[in-house]
């Protein structure tokens, strides 16, 4: 089997090879992986494989040091137990700052983290800020480094539960060829909601925890520092690493940055009541 291509990514100082084998290999991970840090350090993490025709696998396969972690036609499935896997090598035993599970924005006026479990709705609401005009620092994962005060995107394309296409739907359409799509979900370029975008690490301004309940009313509610610290806590995943588990640090930062919950249910009036309450991170020239 002929390799066709190879590339060194890596998130914060730690890095994995990805070698591909086949031009729809090439393809998805110019797709997957054209935000993440590119660069040309060994010894990386782990090396993996990602083949789209032969080794004995149909269809697509993922391969890790000769292990086969995936194999199946379908594209979506196996981009996200990719990014899995870079993910978890990039954050494993890394001390580089505090990793938290959330998607964020950012401008020139600072950041807006986004926290949130798996199936809260922050890739839904993320997707509608882009469209709004926020540039897009990630869906996923940061880096907080809280003597900067500065977050370090993880960037992938968005990823998006099937359903939350009906929501989706509502501000956004694009062609079903521009998306890598599977039963359970589907990946979004984040360019074809803001073509605009501009890898940057901005200050932390704002933490939002936002959570999607069908049908239900906005309500901003503002979190305690001593609650929005417990809160960060639930989505921090390398606590392990940090000494005391980080938690004094987050505390500290919790007590000097606004901290709310948000529950929606549509998007109507969200963006003038964002202006009204954040208006230096949300300006009136959202459209």
């Amino acid at each position: 089997m002929i390799k066709t291509g190879c590339r060194t990514v890596g998130f914060c100082g730690q890095y994995v090879s990805i070698s591909s084998y086949g031009a729809e290999a090439d393809a998805l991970l110019d797709l997957l992986c054209c935000d993440l840090t590119q660069g040309t350090i060994t010894p990386v993490q782990a090396e993996y494989d990602v083949m789209s025709v032969g080794n004995g696998v149909p269809g697509l396969s993922l391969w890790l040091e000769g292990k086969c972690l995936f194999s199946g036609q379908c594209s979506y499935d196996l981009s996200y137990a990719l990014i899995n896997e870079v993910i978890y090598q990039c954050i494993v035993d890394n001390s580089a700052g505090h990793a938290i599970h959330a998607a964020a924005v950012g401008s020139e006026q600072g950041a807006v983290l986004l926290p949130g479990k798996s199936g809260s709705g922050k890739s839904t609401f993320t997707a509608w800020l882009l469209s709004r005009g926020c540039n897009y620092l990630t869906d996923e994962l940061v880096m907080l480094a809280l003597e900067e005060r500065r977050l370090y995107p993880f960037t992938r394309p968005l990823s998006i539960k099937s359903g939350s296409s009906e929501v989706l739907a509502t501000f956004f359409r694009c062609d079903r060829g521009d998306l890598i799509s599977g039963e359970s979900g589907f990946m979004l370029p984040h360019r074809l909601l803001n073509s605009s975008f501009k890898p940057h690490s901005p200050p932390l301004s704002l933490v939002l925890f936002p959570e999607y309940r069908e049908g239900a009313a906005t309500e901003f509610r503002e979190l305690s520092p001593a609650l929005g610290c417990a809160r960060l806590m639930e989505c921090y995943v390398n606590a392990r690493n940090i000494k005391g588990h980080g938690i004094s640090q987050l505390a500290d930062c919790t007590r000097s940055t606004p901290i709310y919950q948000l529950v929606y249910g549509k998007f109507d009036g969200m963006w003038e009541l964002l202006n009204r309450l954040f208006p230096a991170l949300f300006p009136c020239s959202g459209s």
